[in-house]
């Protein structure tokens, strides 16, 4: 970056930082709704395999905590939306923290630390996915690039992580492709995974996700609800048949529920994914769901099925000002 372009970016953050929403008095009831991934050391092995979008240190997210505390009301996302739909009294500025995916993670790092600040939360796990050796295909595809393996040259559908494999290893590049490779369904992309044989290629580095009993310690906590992220993290775009969005939407709410003996009352979408069949089911499941939408939710446009959120990652948050200037609803 040139040192024009880094004292603008600089003036801008400074902006946000100082002048963006979450430092106004506000008249009506508005919500921020923080979303989190993957909670990695940078020490930790599997933090260098992650698309930098997508992981948060411990110590950056214990900043965010503090910072959070000082600016809003932490809230739980069920409960706000209880008192909103009641018609009680909301604060000002209010905050709710979300986890995607169900990481391990999340148990290992982000619970000791909710517990320090006594923030409350909610983790949206992959209902068929919990306690199996499943991985995401992107982490798939990074580990194979991290191995330079000759593997990807096996599959035309690969071809642009091929390519990647003759460079030094770089997450931001290998965070490039897998926004490519989106472009194709689950389907082709595990279908071409397997044909290459992925499995035998990668050393297994243990389970990616928690298991049942991981995650009933973090519903014991009292201070997380989990919520239903699908069953398969299937991608919920057009065409997908009535029967699969059953299996997606409403049989994962109710295995997650008969697992953990607790309603599940709240739903996100992967990849931010959706339609208007997809929402019409959603809604009659769920009470409210969050998608990937950047922006803060105001209770006079509040769209329930709908929720805003902001997300978090190191690159763009490591330090008070920058995860303020985040917080601004500024883009």
């Amino acid at each position: 970056m040139s040192p024009i372009k880094y004292c603008a970016k600089g003036m801008l953050t400074f902006a946000a930082s100082s002048f963006g929403e979450h430092n106004r008095a506000n008249q009506e009831a508005k919500l921020w709704v923080l979303m989190y991934h993957r909670i990695l050391p940078k020490a930790d092995a599997r933090y260098d395999l992650e698309e930098p979008g997508m992981v948060v240190t411990p110590e950056v997210f214990a900043m965010h905590l503090r910072e959070a505390k000082k600016l809003f009301e932490l809230v739980s996302l069920s409960d706000w939306l209880a008192r909103a739909s009641a018609g009680q009294p909301l604060p000002a500025k209010a905050c709710a923290i979300t986890f995607d995916d169900g990481w391990l993670d999340n148990y290992e790092f982000a619970l000791s630390i909710l517990q320090r600040y006594r923030v409350p939360a909610t983790v949206f796990a992959v209902a068929d996915k919990i306690g199996t050796p499943f991985r995401f295909w992107p982490n798939i595809v990074s580990e194979l690039i991290a191995a330079k393996s000759p593997a990807l040259r096996s599959h035309p559908l690969l071809a642009q992580a091929a390519r990647l494999i003759e460079l030094p290893y770089s997450r931001e590049r290998v965070a490039q492709c897998i926004g490519q490779l989106k472009a194709y369904t689950e389907d082709a992309l595990f279908n071409a995974l397997e044909a290459i044989g992925w499995s035998s290629a990668l050393a297994s580095n243990g389970p990616a996700l928690m298991d049942w009993t991981q995650l009933a310690a973090l519903t014991a906590s009292g201070l997380v609800e989990i919520g239903c992220h699908t069953g398969s993290h299937r991608r919920l775009n057009k065409g997908l048949a009535a029967a699969v969005l059953d299996q997606e939407i409403a049989t994962s709410k109710d295995r997650l529920a008969r697992r953990l003996g607790q309603p599940i009352n709240l739903f996100c979408y992967p990849n931010g994914d959706f339609d208007t069949a997809v929402l019409e089911r959603v809604k009659e499941h769920y009470q409210a769901a969050v998608t990937t939408q950047h922006g803060i939710n105001r209770l006079d446009s509040l769209q329930p099925h709908q929720l805003l959120r902001i997300a978090l990652h190191n690159d763009a948050s490591d330090s008070p000002r920058k995860f303020r200037a985040r917080l601004s609803g500024w883009r």
